[in-house]
């Protein structure tokens, strides 16, 4: 019996002597990966386990429909950013009592759009995109996800004016300022 051609569609051309490598490469990944969707969990206040799910179950799915080799479908600081920005939006508080059926539903939506980007075949159209663009994205992703972190780091509430100018009005802060 023959497999439909969108299913397991980035095996065509696969090279058995790719296997040792790839291999390697997956458990490097993981060692990685695997911790950093915990703490993406953490940081959003949700149990580590959705952390976990949030990294494995995507990797499953991917190999089985995915269209691209060179698309991410890991947790990534983009991912966790246009998701807490989503929910944010949407008035969706971190502490609120359905903030974790209003996660899945999202989730859910994105997995519709994933999949009806797949049928169109619209995984090409990643390969496109310039690596300039990529740095670019994953630089500003990164600066936003550290300033939000900046609270947590000095101790402080909220990234307010407010807390910016007592920041600077501190006497650690204008020791090395003056």
């Amino acid at each position: 019996m023959r497999r439909p051609p969108w299913l397991f569609s980035t095996l065509g051309g696969y090279q058995r002597r790719w296997i040792v490598r790839d291999l390697v490469a997956g458990l490097s990944a993981g060692a990685v990966v695997i911790p950093q969707a915990m703490a993406y969990a953490t940081i959003a206040n949700l149990p580590v386990q959705v952390g976990l799910y949030t990294c494995i179950v995507p990797m499953i799915v991917y190999a089985f429909l995915g269209g691209s080799r060179a698309m991410s479908v890991s947790t990534t600081s983009t991912i966790a950013t246009l998701t807490a920005t989503t929910l944010v939006s949407a008035g969706v508080a971190a502490g609120a009592d359905d903030a974790m059926g209003s996660l899945m539903m999202l989730t859910l939506l994105v997995g519709v759009v994933l999949l009806l980007a797949r049928l169109c075949r619209l995984g090409s159209l990643v390969e496109n995109i310039s690596g300039a663009t990529v740095l670019g994205l994953k630089i500003g992703v990164g600066a936003t996800v550290a300033v939000g972190q900046l609270p947590k780091l000095l101790g402080r509430a909220s990234t307010s004016p407010a807390m910016v100018s007592s920041v600077r009005s501190s006497p650690s802060v204008r020791r090395w300022t003056a």
